[in-house]
């Protein structure tokens, strides 16, 4: 096809893109949607870690126990 003949046809209305753009559409949604389950995920495993870590208490004084309450 020439660029004359794309040109009509696009303007004249017959060059229909809806399922390109509902395509595109829904895979934005999607990688919206998996990013988000990947994130809230990763959060949830980074939070379980955290409870699971004991202090450290190799630098604990006898003092220390009031400096980090002030």
């Amino acid at each position: 096809m020439d660029i004359a003949t794309l040109i009509k046809v696009k303007f004249s209305g017959e060059l229909d893109q809806t399922v390109q753009y509902t395509t595109i559409g829904v895979q934005t949604i999607a990688v919206l949607i998996g990013g988000i389950v990947l994130w809230k995920g990763s959060d949830w495993i980074f939070n379980r870690k955290q409870k699971k870590r004991k202090e450290r208490r190799q630098f604990e004084t006898r003092f220390s126990s009031h400096w980090k309450h002030r």
